[in-house]
């Protein structure tokens, strides 16, 4: 795979830029805040989805849409390939010779991505990208630092152990899920057996029904007939009953109307009589009803005037206020102007005041920068003092650890026959011990002194002697071997432990030497420079005398240039103010003229208060008069009305009479046609071939119904012995399913710690050639062990990560990540983002040499502010700061390696 061509629109700090680049290692350079690391955050979101802040912070500011485009030649078919991701939500792969799109959506991308990248569907690219391809910027070696807890978190994701141990995770949701469905098959099939088992007794409860609802049959059929034979009886009798009922309803009935009858006609004499009287109140009062009336219209006349008077009333005042409102206005407008004037005047006396202040204010400004370039030297010379006193600690420090060194250097051994030594000891220690082991063992298996072997007594034992004494005798030799042997081992490990730590310290001699020179340099030059700021200071002016004059004179003056804003403000308003009192004095004539015009016109009204009173006077008077009319009215005017009603009750009494002889007659003859003793013995008759027929007719109603439920039982549970055959093979099914699962859930779990450790073996052997070839040296062995961590092995010691140095652990770092990269995938692209921060001259130097030194990838992307790697890359990309800049075509240089 080679990337060869960036372009970027409105992202971060470019506006409009393209960037080609060639195989082999590439030196991205430029001052800090060019958009160098753009570059790569541009690609690790186009080609990997990976993004580490929002798409809005990774958008130019001020834009709306920013994109990226990264053209690529696929390893798979050797083609090129553009990649096409905006900051709303446009991703595409575009086929240039084809000239058309081969992949729209972000699913369809990222399968494209995973073949032409070759890695395997379903990589996690994020954490490819992180942890091998573009490790974030500063933490090149953080996550060999960290905790074995947090490598193997970081690490088990990258190489899909984790995987194997979801996988097992989710196959147990299926094992559960399977437990489940025996288990319901397993209750379904015993309940089914225990329903079956009772199909017998049922198929007879079924034939013992069906007879006797035949039975009951019959009876209901017999008792059917008698009851209809009782109940046309019983009809012909209800009927001469009714006809009795309704004779003597009929006379009743007529009797109470005569009853009513007598009593409306005495009702309505007495309305009558009532009515007269309301008749002759109503004539008494119907002048001063009149009078009454007329006076209420007066006053309802009366009231719109007055209404009308009120709102004049009310607009007067309102016309008062504004009156005396504008004349405080104008009152506060004549003084506002008189202060104007005023002000004209001061602003006049205090100009030349005002240029003094100025004059000043200058002299003040020139003093105090002065005083702070005079501070700034000092702090500086405070500062120089305190390095020079860490300098003197970190000399004392050195000179300590240097003697220290020396101390144990002169205590160095040859460690290699200790080792040697050491070695013999303990083959001859584990011999002993197993001897003593097989002696004990031999022991235990003796029984009455008697050979284990042959079950008789050992000849070869001496008079007196048993089998477990001379056994016993034995292990004493064997144990003060031991404890000889161990005493010896222990005081050839303590020289050994000694002997390495003074090579160790032989190895630092050089290292402290230097360093104490480094450090006697560097003190020399802070003196220079501080002696350097103290001639300065000392040749800075003397100035505090003439800033505290300065400072009180400007006091003396009082801010005259304020004042002057101030009284310039009140002054400018002069103008304003004339014309404000011109409106004044407009507004005070137009509102004296509204206020002549309103008091014309109540005028109008003067004669009002008397008119109403005297209606007033009118209306209570003839007040009760008015309502005893009211009282009356109704009632005198129904004098007619009740004249009538009266004859015509007198009518209705008159005939009711003969009414009443009619239906006596009629009460005699149906009382002849009726027995009530014959009519109460049939209905009990009835009554009783009814509860017999209602009982027998609910019992056949239930036996026909159990007759039906037993018969759908019957069938019910014939259908359940055909099913629990079905059930049977659907259980050995599951329970082979479940033995399955099991199977291969446990193979997953065992299988996660072997693929981890088949893919640190082959990472360790990638990284240990890859870490041998950037430095150049075959003697030193770098391992990648199964907690993540990385151990160097040099002259048969083990060194861990955090004592190698700076520049050890950068080269050890980037050998496993590059071997990680070749063992998960087939991309051959790494990038370094800024790689020597925090480095000096030569370490910076030592690693552009190392990186020089990678072979095997198709290109290697160097980031970096300073020009160290440009001796010693193919090709150098310089990216110039400035957003407002033409598309640019960046030129690669090609430069020999160094």
């Amino acid at each position: 795979m080679h990337i060869t061509r960036i372009e970027l629109e409105n992202i971060k700090s470019h506006v409009n830029a393209a960037f080609d680049f060639e195989r082999g290692t590439t030196a991205i350079t430029g001052e800090n805040g060019a958009g160098k690391t753009t570059l790569i955050e541009a690609i690790a979101w186009t080609l990997f989805d990976v993004l580490d802040y929002r798409k809005e912070d990774f958008l130019r500011r001020g834009a709306k849409r920013g994109s990226a485009r990264v053209t690529f030649e696929s390893g798979l078919d050797e083609r090129l390939y553009t990649v096409y991701r905006d900051t709303a939500t446009g991703y595409n792969v575009y086929d240039p010779g084809l000239k058309m799109r081969i992949a729209d959506k972000k699913e369809e991308v990222t399968r494209f991505l995973w073949q032409h990248l070759g890695v395997e569907p379903g990589t996690d690219l994020e954490a490819l990208f992180h942890r091998a391809i573009g490790v974030p910027q500063g933490t090149f070696t953080a996550i060999f630092l960290e905790t074995p807890a947090e490598r193997k978190k970081a690490f088990d994701k990258l190489l899909k152990v984790e995987e194997y141990r979801r996988g097992a995770e989710e196959l147990l949701k299926t094992s559960r899920f399977i437990e489940q469905q025996t288990t319901a098959v397993r209750e379904r099939i015993a309940r089914s057996e225990g329903e079956v088992a009772r199909i017998d007794s049922v198929e007879e409860e079924y034939k013992t029904f069906a007879a006797q609802a035949k039975d009951l049959a019959s009876e209901l059929e017999k008792i059917e007939l008698d009851a209809a034979e009782k109940k046309s009886t019983l009809e012909t009798l209800d009927k001469a009953e009714a006809e009795l009922v309704a004779a003597r309803t009929s006379l009743e009935s007529q009797r109470t109307e005569q009853i009513k009858l007598t009593f409306s006609v005495e009702q309505k004499t007495r309305d009558l009589e009532l009515a007269r009287e309301a008749a002759k109140k109503a004539d008494e009062t119907k002048a001063d009803c009149e009078k009454h009336r007329t006076a209420e219209l007066r006053l309802k006349e009366l009231e719109r005037e007055r209404t009308e008077r009120e709102k004049l009333r009310d607009n007067l005042s309102k016309v008062e206020s504004a009156l005396a409102s504008v004349r405080a206005d104008q009152k506060y407008s004549n003084d506002a102007l008189e202060s104007a004037l005023k002000a004209h005047a001061a602003v006049n006396g205090l100009k030349i005041a005002a240029a003094d202040e100025e004059r000043l204010e200058k002299e003040l400004g020139r003093l105090r920068d002065l005083a702070a370039q005079a501070k700034a030297i000092l702090n500086q010379i405070t500062a120089l003092d305190e390095k020079i006193e860490r300098l003197r600690e970190s000399y004392r420090a050195n000179k300590s650890q240097l003697a220290q060194a020396v101390e144990h250097a002169n205590r160095s051994d040859d460690s290699t026959t200790l080792a040697k030594k050491d070695e013999e000891i303990i083959r001859e220690l584990a011999s002993l011990q197993a001897a003593l082991e097989r002696d004990e063992r031999f022991q235990a298996e003796i029984k009455n002194g008697l050979c284990p072997i042959l079950s008789q007594k050992c000849l070869n034992l001496k008079e007196g002697e048993t089998l477990d004494d001379f056994v016993t005798s034995q292990f004493a030799d064997l144990r003060t071997r031991i404890a000889v042997l161990e005493t010896e081992h222990g005081r050839v490990a303590v020289a050994l432990q000694t002997s390495r730590e003074a090579e160790k310290f032989l190895k630092q001699l050089a290292t402290l030497q230097t360093r104490e020179t480094e450090i006697a340099d560097e003190g020399k030059r802070l003196n220079e420079e501080k002696a350097s700021l103290t001639a300065q200071l000392e040749a800075h002016p003397k100035i505090d005398d003439d800033l505290a004059k300065v400072e009180a004179e400007l006091k003396a003056l009082d801010s005259p240039k304020a004042k002057m804003r101030l009284l310039d403000v009140e002054a400018r308003r002069e103008g304003e103010l004339r014309q404000k009192l011109s409106n004044i004095e407009s507004n005070l004539e137009r509102l004296e003229s509204d206020r002549k015009i309103h008091v014309e016109q109540l005028e109008s009204y003067k004669d009002f208060d008397s008119f109403w009173k005297e209606a007033t006077e009118i209306r209570d008077s003839t007040a009760e008069a008015h309502r005893t009319y009211l009282t009356n009215e109704v009632l005198a005017n129904s004098v007619a009305e009740r004249v009538a009603l009266l004859e015509e009750a007198t009518k209705q009494a008159e005939g009711i009479d003969k009414s009443i002889a009619d239906a006596t007659a009629k009460l005699e003859l149906a009382a002849g046609k009726y027995d009530r003793d014959r009519h109460a013995s049939a209905r009990s008759e009835l009554m009783e071939l009814q509860r017999r027929q209602a009982e027998s007719s609910a019992r056949l109603e239930t036996a026909r119904r159990r007759v039906t439920e037993l018969e759908s039982e019957v069938a019910r549970l014939s259908e359940i012995k055909k099913t629990i055959k079905g059930d049977l093979a659907e259980k050995y099914r599951l329970e082979k399913a479940s033995e399955l699962t099991t199977f291969i859930r446990d193979t997953l779990k065992e299988a996660a710690p072997l693929v981890a450790r088949n893919y640190v073996y082959h990472v360790s052997l990638e990284a240990n050639l890859l870490f041998r070839e950037i430095t150049g040296n075959a003697e030193h062995t770098l391992k990648w062990s199964e907690d993540y961590g990385i151990q160097l092995e040099e002259d048969g010691y083990e060194r861990p990560f955090i004592s190698m140095s700076g520049g050890e652990q950068m080269a050890a770092a980037m050998s496993v990540r590059l071997a990680l990269l070749k063992q998960l995938s087939d991309i051959r692209i790494a990038f370094f983002d800024e790689p020597t921060t925090n480095m000096d001259a030569e370490r910076r130097e030592n690693l552009a040499v190392q990186l020089s030194n990678i072979k095997h990838f198709d290109q290697l992307f160097v980031i970096s502010h300073d020009d160290t790697f440009e001796g010693y890359v193919d090709n150098v990309v310089t990216v110039e700061r400035g957003e407002d800049q033409a598309p640019q075509e960046a030129q690669a240089s090609l430069i020999g390696s160094a």
